[in-house]
């Protein structure tokens, strides 16, 4: 199964093209079974925007890296703990009886992951009336709200270092 997306500009050229490169991030890849770190920050680069480190150290921490992955993840395909949302549009299908979401595939889940942090995002510039500066930032802002732990915070602080040097 290959998603595209396709983006609504004037020009038709940039349509298509950008519809292409969708096709050619995806192509091949197997949406029922987790892919590894790589492949993830590639097609992460392409639909994540500026928040692709964010998301890779999220999975990271949350689900485990190549080979070592969560019950969550490779059951219900969530790679980020994330919970099913009340109020936001979602990708999700359902969720556990302890309230984490279930996708249909890894790429639904990184594409609700994408309009949570963009929420969250929104909600930044709400309060600061500017947007985070980098990742770091962005961490401290969610922490109690994405996660409660102390730990989550100090394992993230390390491993959005650890991903942008990697993947940079």
């Amino acid at each position: 199964m290959i998603f595209t997306l396709q983006s609504y500009g004037v020009n038709h050229s940039d349509s298509s093209s950008k519809s292409l490169d969708t096709t050619n991030v995806l192509r091949g890849l197997n949406l029922k079974r987790v892919p590894n770190m790589d492949t993830l920050h590639k097609v992460a680069r392409k639909y994540m925007g500026r928040w692709n480190y964010l998301f890779l150290a999220i999975k990271m921490e949350e689900s485990g890296a190549n080979g070592h992955y969560s019950w969550l993840s490779s059951t219900h395909y969530n790679l980020c703990g994330m919970r099913f949302p009340r109020a936001r549009r979602t990708y999700a299908i359902g969720a556990t009886n302890t309230n984490y979401a279930i996708y249909r595939n890894w790429f639904e889940c990184m594409l609700d992951f994408k309009i949570y942090i963009e929420s969250i995002e929104a909600k930044f510039i709400d309060k600061n009336k500017r947007p985070p500066k980098d990742e770091i930032e962005m961490i401290h802002f969610m922490y109690n709200s994405f996660n409660h732990f102390a730990k989550w915070k100090k394992d993230m602080l390390v491993l959005i270092k650890y991903v942008k040097k990697k993947y940079k």
